[in-house]
């Protein structure tokens, strides 16, 4: 089709020339002639040549007009920059043309704009261009504004003098307070760095007042008089204590922290990168914070809280045995496993059981109020119960004669030496007492049933243990055998350090009955029995026949039943 034939404008005969001039390269190039100018592209030559002179109203007319931004488009264009440059999965790592196309998106999806016709990405990009610079402008103006506050004046007097130093400054009125409203609080405009204000000398029109100009070698300040002497050295020593004070605060702050660490360790049992999060600490810093935390509780209260019973616990214990059937009795005793998920592979065989995971066997010894007097930890999980009794130091203070001596009688008979209950994997000594496997007759059913239910004392105390410190009843995650241990004793002395606080609140026994002199209490602590006296190996071997005597302890239970 031949493009000359068609009627174009002046403009548009200029551009059909470009396309056409391979295409018709052969052809001669013709002059349009004056007929072939349509009416309407006269007007491009000058007002004579048109016959209407009302076609320029109907082009201009024909034109797009350009819509106008609202505020509610700019809230919105100002919630979707903050939304899509704060994405907490994307971030900044996102290129140009993918970023606004998001807002572009976020724009047009929002439902407060709904009706209106919708804007391209470039478009939001050269609006949000010109917000930010005007609210970053405004933002020194406000902080301008602000230092020039006087006694009185509120926020919307501080807001006009901010619009006078924006106009002074720029020549234009500030048009975008909306925007600027919606960005104050937000970090980058908040926090907006003055140096743009200062440097330049504003008027403040009607007030005829005019800020300082900020420059190397012109600062403007008022006299002030000079600090003396003494306000000097005493502002001196301020500044030094405040600072001592300052350091104080940290340490402590950072104490709390270690401390909070370690403790949420034991009560939880989480591992040690699961503190970050919360308390802002790395592994290492957790391990250690836990193993300090636990040296620093067996050094402290290790003494007062594994204390071995004195006389005077020795006689409560007792008092509160007879109370509960069994005169004599001061605990019961048994033992429970620590699973060892760590364990090194060349122990697992000697530490791993039946259950087929290695195990540290914990033989303890716990009274009614689940005190623990006596925590013997670190046997290797093979063992049974008598192969830990063998290992174990429970006897010593009996064997070496610094255990307080104990009389007490049942039955007519009179007896020297405390027992425990236990299960029935104990042997037979006079020191234990076990239930009756298969009773036989209404006395031996009862006998067995009172025994089995008050010997589930040191059964209880396991049970609140693990329940209180997580990290215990969770298969140990450390590989130092020696620290697991430490581990164990601290949580036992902070359980006796709770029961010690809470013992008056769930113990129902009142022993304070046996402490009148007309009681008729057949269980005595002797008192005067001195217990720095040196032994030998001939008396140890003569106490340790009689703990182990199985007559006597035939006859205890026959006189218990």
């Amino acid at each position: 089709m031949d493009p000359y034939t068609q009627h174009y404008s002046f403009q548009n005969l200029l551009n059909s020339q470009q396309p056409y001039t391979q295409n018709h390269f052969s052809q001669p190039l013709r002059e349009p002639s004056i007929d072939t100018v349509s009416t309407s592209d006269a007007s491009v030559f000058g007002p004579e040549g048109t016959e209407d002179g009302n076609e320029d109203a109907e082009t201009v007319s024909n034109r797009k007009e350009r819509r106008k931004w609202t505020p509610t488009e700019d809230g919105v264009l100002i919630s979707a920059w903050l939304n899509t440059s704060k994405d907490p999965v994307v971030g900044n790592e996102q290129k140009a043309n993918a970023f606004w196309q998001r807002i572009a998106a976020y724009f047009a999806a929002s439902p407060k704009l709904a009706g209106l016709q919708k804007r391209d990405r470039t478009c939001c990009k050269q609006r949000w261009a010109k917000i930010n610079e005007a609210v970053s402008r405004f933002v020194g103006c406000y902080v301008a504004a602000t230092k020039q506050r006087s006694s009185g004046q509120n926020e919307d007097d501080v807001l006009k003098i901010a619009h006078q130093i924006f106009y002074n400054d720029y020549k234009v009125k500030f048009t975008m307070e909306h925007a600027w409203l919606e960005l104050r609080h937000d970090q980058k405009w908040c926090g907006a760095s003055t140096d743009k204000v200062q440097g330049k000398r504003r008027k403040l029109g009607d007030q005829g007042s005019q800020s300082a100009t900020y420059g190397p070698g012109n600062h403007v300040e008022d006299e002030a008089r000079p600090v003396g002497v003494k306000a000097s050295k005493a502002k001196g020593k301020s500044s030094v204590s405040k600072q001592a004070s300052l350091e104080e605060k940290e340490k402590e702050r950072k104490d709390f922290q270690n401390a909070t660490a370690a403790i949420r360790m034991m009560a939880y049992g989480c591992p040690a990168d699961a503190v970050d999060e919360y308390l802002r600490l790395g592994e290492t810093t957790a391990l250690l914070c836990l193993e300090h935390f636990v040296q620093g509780i067996i050094n402290l209260f290790g003494d007062e809280y594994l204390r071995r019973p004195t006389p005077e616990d020795l006689q409560r214990l007792l008092d509160i045995g007879e109370i509960r059937g069994f005169p004599g009795m001061i605990g019961s005793i048994d033992c429970m496993h620590w699973e060892w998920k760590n364990c090194p592979t060349a122990w697992k065989g000697q530490y791993t059981r039946g259950s087929g995971k290695p195990t540290i066997v914990l033989e303890a010894v716990a009274s009614q109020d689940l005190w623990i007097w006596h925590a013997f930890f670190g046997p290797p999980g093979t063992l049974n119960d008598i192969n830990v009794l063998d290992r174990s130091p429970v006897f010593d203070d009996i064997l070496q004669g610094r255990a307080p001596k104990v009389n007490y009688i049942v039955n007519g008979h009179e007896y020297h030496l405390a027992y425990y209950l236990t299960d029935g994997i104990y042997p037979k000594w006079a020191t234990f007492v076990q239930s009756i496997p298969l009773p036989q007759g209404s006395k031996a059913t009862l006998f067995a049933t009172h025994q089995e239910a008050v010997r589930k004392d040191v059964e209880r105390a396991f049970g609140v243990l693990q329940a209180r410190f997580a990290i215990v009843k969770n298969p140990a995650l450390l590989w130092d055998k020696i620290k697991i241990g430490k581990i164990m004793r601290a949580c036992i002395i902070l359980h006796n350090m709770i029961v010690e606080d809470e013992r008056d609140g769930y113990t129902h026994f009142d022993v304070s009955v046996f402490e009148q002199p007309e009681s008729n209490r057949s269980s005595e602590v002797d008192f005067t029995f001195s217990t720095d006296m040196p032994s030998n190996l001939g008396n140890m071997m003569a106490i340790r026949n009689q703990i182990r005597d199985r007559k006597i302890n035939q006859q205890l239970k026959a006189d218990l039943d």
